[in-house]
Parts: structure tokens; C-alpha cells; sequence
């Protein structure tokens, strides 16, 4: 049994749960990004925003996903509940058009409100997560 193995065994279910979350943020951060399906990277109105979703979407939940497999349970936890709390303003934002100056396409709406749910999940497990590590 390889050590990444032996270390995805050796999760608790709420490590396990806010793994997939973690890998799950990671996808929905990559395709709402340009290379997925964002079209609106002309109509940002500063770079600032990208670095912010780029943080949000992306380094953040890769951050927690390889904190958990170095065992550092406890910063996972405080990762997931920091990107929770930053995936809830996102989509309320955007439709009032606070990142970009025209509203987003559907498949960026739908992605947006997933990751809210992401986000619940984050929450939930990031505390209890959190809690659990001595």
C-alpha cells in the first residue's frame, strides 16, 4: 500500500468528506475561471478581481487539500470555513454586477450557486473538522 493510500485511509469520515469538497471546490474553481467556462474575462473591471478569484477558486481549495495530506488537519479546517465564507459572496456579487460589467452566462450562474452548496459543505465539515484535532 503506497503512502497516499495509506494516508486517505487513515482520514475520519469528516477529513474524507472535506477532501472531496476540497477536490470539488478545485474543479468548479478551475471551470469558472477562463479556461473553463467564464467569457467574460474582457469585461472585469480590474485585475485585482482575478487575483481574488483565483485565490478563492483555486489556491484555497488546493491549500486545504494538501493540508490534509500533510496532516494538518486543523488548518484544513480553517481554510474550509475562510472559503466558505468568501464561495457565499461571490454570486450575489456578480449578479449585481460588481465583478464584471455585464451579468455572467448560464453556465457560470449555475457553477456559482453549486459552489454555495460547496460551501455549506464546507462550513459543516471544516468545523467539525476543526474541532475534532487535538
Amino acid at each position: 500500500m503506497t503512502s497516499l493510500a495509506k494516508t486517505i485511509a487513515s482520514f475520519s469520515r469528516a477529513e474524507g468528506i472535506l477532501a472531496v469538497l476540497f477536490g470539488l471546490g478545485f474543479v468548479l474553481g478551475f471551470l469558472l475561471t477562463p479556461l473553463g467556462v467564464e467569457t467574460r474575462i474582457h469585461e472585469l473591471r480590474t485585475p485585482v478581481f482575478a487575483a481574488f478569484f483565483i485565490t478563492i477558486g483555486l489556491l484555497l481549495p488546493l491549500a486545504g487539500l494538501v493540508s490534509l495530506f500533510l496532516r494538518k488537519a486543523k488548518l484544513a479546517g480553517v481554510l474550509a470555513v475562510i472559503d466558505a465564507s468568501f464561495s457565499f459572496l461571490i454570486p450575489p456579487a456578480d449578479q449585481a454586477k460588481f465583478f464584471f460589467t455585464v451579468s455572467p452566462p448560464p453556465a457560470v450562474f449555475v457553477g456559482e450557486y453549486i459552489l454555495i452548496l460547496v460551501g455549506i459543505g464546507y462550513m459543516l465539515c471544516g468545523a467539525r473538522v476543526y474541532s475534532q484535532t487535538r
